[in-house]
């Protein structure tokens, strides 16, 4: 058998890079092989978008983990691996901030990887659609509801199987992705795949600032901008809990606008006041609910038919929600309590339930787990009847669930558009004509041997 072939795609994240290491058996290629994931590496530092004034930066950090893939990699393999980078929201908030920073920051994260022997396909900014189609294709891969590996040892398709839907959140935005009972009535929001020979109608959106790490900035701008001093009451931050922070720190992104008045040196000081209906009504003020006359919607207006059928929920979803251990198919008025008793929390208790998490994550614990719930509830309008439909994981099959694998599996190919080949019954027709000249091919043999064995006796006996 072939030596297995690898694929390397890096995650460059809004607040952070990955790098994934993937492995399947190069026999399998164009009859779709399982692949796995052999490791995931995690660049230290921030996202590449941070590097906007040092994109030079941006290319060093990633090549510990490149240096890492190539001991992995065997050296014989390394110039036929796919390599991608593939940068997301954290990325596309910088192109809208400054298009040609973000040009040199893919410029030079490409020149890092080109120092490397590896067939290296380009880096690039993913639209928000694509980032939830391949983490859809993800998933329903991983979970082999789109083909698997039968008894009868070749691949089908499953039969009443329902693919899942997708949910993510990143730093910088989140997308939900399903196949929606009802066609999709606004082109924007509407995916078509082919995989494996099935059609796939897909709703697909990003909402753009709506990630964690840029939701929990608005928020704080909204409450500095609704105090009008220097003094900031946060109602989702522990009682007891107190920080500084200057204001051109806080409008450092394009999701939130610092008022004109405001001198970018100013210090503000954050005081947690630990309030969770307060910290709710916050919240809340970050979305407009209202759908008007143009039928179903999310939020801000986005059209978006009722959620249907099983979701998995990962990256920021599950990491937020299994910091408080919420993870594990909990019910919803469960969630609520355990959240609203976090929120109820002052500084040294959080502290005291948590001595190994960091500050940030201790600070954020309520407020990330509110805006999670409202964006799931309100925003994506699951209830109390289709919350126990959401999964939240990080892993299928030891394999990190995100966008990369269904980007590379899309990407090299590995999921062919139609179903793998497979050995099929010719027509009779055709059987009956094959049959006619294989038999006229042997009679006009069995003719030329005899004539030769004729020949040759006849010459044997002239000579006689």
């Amino acid at each position: 058998p072939s030596p297995p072939q690898h694929g390397l795609v890096f995650d460059a994240g809004s607040t952070h890079t990955s790098l994934y290491i993937y492995r399947w058996r190069a026999d399998k290629e164009n009859g779709t092989g399982i692949v796995s994931q052999v490791e995931a590496c995690s660049v230290s530092g921030p996202g590449i978008s941070s590097y906007a004034d040092d994109p030079t930066g941006a290319g060093a950090s990633l090549k510990p983990c490149l240096d890492r893939a190539m001991k992995i990699v065997p050296a014989e393999q390394q110039r036929e691996t796919p390599t991608y980078l593939g940068a997301t929201a954290g990325m596309r908030l910088l192109r809208e901030e400054n298009s040609s920073k973000a040009e040199q920051v893919l410029a030079e994260v490409s020149k890092a990887i080109g120092e490397y022997p590896v067939d290296f396909r380009g880096a690039r900014i993913l639209t928000g659609s694509e980032e939830g189609s391949f983490g859809w294709i993800t998933v329903n891969y991983l979970l082999e509801t789109l083909v698997k590996f039968s008894f009868a040892e070749k691949w089908e398709h499953p039969q009443d199987t329902e693919v899942l839907g997708a949910l993510d959140l990143g730093g910088a935005s989140t997308q939900i992705t399903f196949q929606p009972g009802v066609p999709v009535e606004d082109r924007n929001t509407s995916v078509f795949f082919r995989l494996y020979g099935a059609n796939y109608s897909l709703y697909s959106h990003s909402y753009l600032c709506y990630g964690q790490s840029q939701a929990l900035k608005m928020l704080l701008a909204a409450l500095h901008q609704a105090s009008s001093s220097a003094q900031i009451k946060h109602p989702c931050y522990p009682q007891g809990y107190q920080e500084n922070i200057t204001v051109a720190e806080l409008y450092d992104s394009p999701c939130v606008r610092a008022p004109s008045s405001a001198s970018p040196g100013l210090v503000l000081t954050v005081t947690g006041t630990g309030e969770p209906a307060a910290c709710d009504t916050a919240v809340r003020r970050l979305f407009n609910f209202s759908c008007g006359a143009q039928g179903p919607c999310g939020f801000n207006g986005v059209y978006q038919p009722p959620v249907r059928g099983q979701f998995f929920a990962f990256s920021g979803f599950y990491h937020s929600l299994h910091f408080l251990n919420l993870t594990g198919g909990q019910s919803l008025s469960l969630v609520n309590a355990t959240i609203r008793q976090i929120c109820n929390s002052s500084w040294k208790q959080v502290q005291e339930l948590f001595p190994t998490a960091s500050r940030t994550q201790l600070r954020d614990a309520c407020t990330a787990s509110s805006y999670i719930l409202t964006l799931l509830l309100q925003g994506y309008k699951f209830n109390i009847t289709t919350w126990p439909r959401i999964h939240f994981i990080q892993q299928v099959a030891n394999t990190d669930v995100g966008w990369t694998l269904g980007y590379m599996l899309n990407l090299t190919n590995l999921i062919p558009s139609e179903p793998p080949t497979a050995v099929t019954e010719l027509p009779r027709s055709i059987w009956i004509a094959a049959t006619l000249l294989l038999a006229i091919m042997l009679i006009l043999i069995f003719c030329l041997l005899t004539a030769t064995c004729c020949h040759r006796n006849s010459w044997g006996y002239e000579q006689l």
